[in-house]
């Protein structure tokens, strides 16, 4: 960790009289996290960065299992007195995110702001860490500075400003995008750089990239229970423009952005590699599911009501 960066939040910390004086201070939790709790029951949730403690009491009050995760002491003194004034508990952790060993995955990690103040020589650590926080089930929610206009430059004081597509990259292909929004401020101290737009992102782990063979005996089962007999199916190859949207992030899910063609080829290999298959016999599979004459189902006009691929983005946000 550079000192100059933790030593600018000691210093907010210490100059703060009450978690109101922060400049990152927020009274509402972030933004997903009341419709996750409506979706699913409490569980163990983790707190990246925990700052004011907003989050974590909210979450708390949900009746999930809460770690308040920082480096700054005084935040985790902000976070549990707020915690016993709402009459709920926390569980405060004192480490930086990219020296620290998740004990166990989570249900739920929230990054309310902390990627975006990070040095970029920490990213890669910070990466590995959330991966392996997250569970094969679980949530991942992140606050991040947007770009208001196209090249906008960061302030002296950051945060660092990163486009949706920059940051759906940093995090593919383990991790999917579920929903992104975006909340524009046009007017801000020249300090942190003017105007920019606050990105939320809900992120699920990408069960094809973390279960390819079963992924591969998804598209099997649901082409026998459509009496369509792979072996048998000619040998022509599939259109690669269609194995491209089969492959991309609005299907499978394989690829976080449309593959060309050539990379349709390496997204086959590599598929195979990972499941087990052979890329004859895996290329055979997709062309046979995505042409309407031999399988019919992920065509152009996908079938999604005779498809038991619950892996494919299609069915599964039905």
């Amino acid at each position: 960790m550079s000192t100059h960066e933790k030593d600018t939040f000691v210093n907010t910390y210490e100059w703060a009289s009450s978690w109101e004086d922060l400049p990152w201070a927020h009274d509402e939790p972030t933004l997903f996290l009341a419709e996750i709790c409506r979706r699913r029951p409490p569980g163990r949730a983790l707190d990246i960065g925990c700052g004011a403690g907003t989050d974590s009491v909210f979450l708390a009050q949900q009746g999930w299992d809460v770690t308040s995760l920082d480096f700054v002491p005084k935040a985790l003194e902000f976070t549990c007195k707020r915690a016993e004034e709402a009459g709920v508990t926390v569980t405060p952790v004192e480490a930086d995110i990219t020296a620290w060993q998740p004990p166990h995955s989570y249900d739920l990690v929230l990054d309310h702001g902390l990627l975006h103040n990070m040095d970029p020589v920490r990213y890669s650590k910070y990466r590995e860490v959330v991966l392996q926080a997250v569970g094969d089930a679980g949530e991942f929610v992140l606050l991040h500075w947007h770009p208001l206009f196209p090249g906008q430059p960061n302030g002296e004081y950051g945060p660092t400003r990163v486009d949706r597509e920059d940051i759906k990259t940093f995090f593919a292909p383990e991790l999917q995008e579920r929903f992104a929004a975006i909340e524009y401020f046009e007017s801000l101290p020249p300090a942190v750089g003017g105007g920019m737009a606050q990105a939320y992102y809900w992120f699920r782990p990408n069960q094809a990239w973390l279960k390819p063979a079963e992924l591969v005996q998804q598209i099997r089962n649901t082409l026998a229970r459509n009496d369509v007999d792979v072996d048998a199916a000619p040998d022509a190859g599939g259109d690669p423009d269609l194995l491209a949207t089969v492959l991309g992030p609005g299907r499978l899910g394989w690829r976080h952005v449309l593959p060309t063609a050539d990379e349709v080829s390496e997204s086959i290999d590599e598929m195979a590699e990972r499941s087990g298959e052979s890329p004859a016999a895996l290329n055979k599979l997709l062309a046979v599911f995505s042409d309407a004459k031999r399988g019919n189902i992920c065509t152009a006009d996908a079938r999604c009501n005779v498809c038991e691929v619950d892996f494919c983005k299609r069915r599964r946000y039905r």
